[in-house]
């Protein structure tokens, strides 16, 4: 699947062009309301996925025969643990932990991994020109990536919430908080108030003819 340590043509360039083409998405989406990191998270995310498509599926000087063909054993070249299949591990750290970051849900940083993995192998094995091979160690490789970024934007999250729960100005405004509301206080209605002698109670029976509501109480 990736093959960088041995030279993809032309990788530099083709990131620079993918990142430049998503440059509005990732300008538009670090001006939302929300903290300093996930609008980071938001301006960064599209470069990284487009890393990820620069390096998995530029061509390469290889050419391949067979079309629709995934290899399925793990101990072949470009396994877990050789260099190759680190760098495919390493190549989803990004994209997964800075969509986790920018919508604040570890679900869509797997999800996306996964689905995106899914999606480069399905490309490799049915495009032979690109000269990619389409193998199952890369799909656990990126899933494994996918699972390393998110849990390393879930202790960044973490950490965030921990500063601005311990930070001065929080305790200061949900002391006050606290202190300002006072125990809730139930108190019952009452027709007739007692303070008041000049009502009085005039209870009317209700009728069948009656189609809408009357009043309770009658001044004097």
């Amino acid at each position: 699947m990736l093959e960088t340590y041995r030279g993809i043509p032309h990788l530099l360039d083709t990131w620079l062009v993918l990142t430049a083409m998503t440059l509005p998405v990732a300008l538009s989406s670090a001006r939302r309301p929300d903290g300093v990191v996930p609008r980071l998270a938001s301006l960064l995310m599209p470069a990284s996925f487009a890393l990820i498509l620069a390096a998995t599926l530029s061509p390469t000087a290889h050419r391949l025969s067979d079309a629709g063909v995934c290899g399925t054993h793990l101990t072949t070249t470009g396994g877990l643990t050789s260099l190759q299949g680190l760098l495919n591990v390493f190549l989803f750290i990004p994209a997964a932990g800075m969509l986790t970051l920018a919508s604040g849900r570890p679900a869509d940083g797997i999800a996306a991994g996964i689905g995106l993995s899914a999606a480069v192998e399905a490309v490799q094995a049915l495009i032979p020109p690109l000269g990619r091979s389409c193998q199952l160690h890369d799909l656990i490789a990126n899933t494994l990536g996918a699972f390393a970024g998110v849990g390393l934007a879930a202790v960044v999250q973490l950490v965030i919430r921990t500063r601005i729960a311990t930070s001065p100005a929080y305790v200061v405004e949900h002391g006050a908080i606290l202190v300002s509301r006072g125990p809730a206080r139930h108190r019952r209605t009452e027709l007739v108030p007692r303070s008041t002698p000049s009502i009085r109670a005039v209870p009317r029976p209700l009728t069948a003819k009656a189609t809408r509501l009357r009043p309770l109480t009658r001044l004097r």
